[in-house]
């Protein structure tokens, strides 16, 4: 059964998506790229050596939901010229899912993406994925005023500004922590578990409602059967 004619989802008007790990795989290796940008960058800003700057953009992303909310609070380093670096990745690594864009498309309500990322980089993933034209808005880390996920007041500001009813809606998210917050204001959760992707949980948190591991199959395996 899809999520378009799940009796639990009947409730929902709103479907919410994270970005990256959640309309992709791991495998596809855009992440890792990301993440080495990261290192990069903290690597030639602390003038130390690449395992280090590994470390350094770990021990950030755990204590502040980026590496960027990190470099932010504790040497004020510009966001703008920091996601424009560690962002010039190689989005051919990512091809067109039909599937993908057939079963977000039939879903009956809005479709937005929520992500720690920033809007640009967002529209390349969403086009590489030829799921351009889909989500009604991208509410990214700027509009999230550099607060990412899973900060609570980046939830209370993606509902305010754009009109949300959270108990009608749904997230749908790779990193498990993520999703505590958006249970706690009541929205239906969705866990992509990658098993093997930094910063997975197991078993199943609480606050997760429905754990999936592909979300295009999850999305259109009610259609397939029949």
């Amino acid at each position: 059964m899809s999520p378009a004619t799940h009796p639990d989802f009947g409730h929902v008007d709103t479907w919410i998506f994270d970005l990256d790990l959640t309309l992709y795989a791991p495998e596809h290796n855009i992440m890792e790229q990301v993440r080495n940008r990261i290192a990069a960058f903290v690597e030639d800003y602390f003038k130390v050596d690449g395992e280090r700057a590994h470390q350094i953009r770990y021990d950030y992303w755990r204590k502040y939901g980026t590496t960027l909310g990190g470099l932010m609070a504790e040497h004020a380093v510009d966001p703008h010229g920091y996601l424009e670096f560690v962002h010039d990745v190689d989005m051919s690594l990512l091809q067109p899912c039909d599937r993908l864009r057939t079963g977000i498309e039939s879903l009956p309500g809005r479709k937005l993406i929520f992500t720690n990322a920033d809007a640009p980089y967002a529209q390349r993933v969403l086009a590489a994925r030829g799921l351009d034209g889909v989500f009604e808005v991208v509410f990214d880390i700027h509009r999230m005023e550099h607060k990412p996920k899973p900060a609570l007041d980046s939830y209370h500001a993606l509902c305010s500004q754009l009109d949300i009813n959270p108990t009608a809606a749904l997230f749908v998210e790779d990193s498990a922590h993520n999703l505590e917050p958006a249970k706690t204001i009541g929205m239906t959760t969705v866990w992509v578990n990658h098993a093997a992707d930094d910063g997975s949980a197991n078993p199943r948190p609480h606050f997760v409602d429905h754990e999936i591991q592909d979300l295009a199959h999850w999305l259109v395996a009610g259609k397939e059967r029949k």
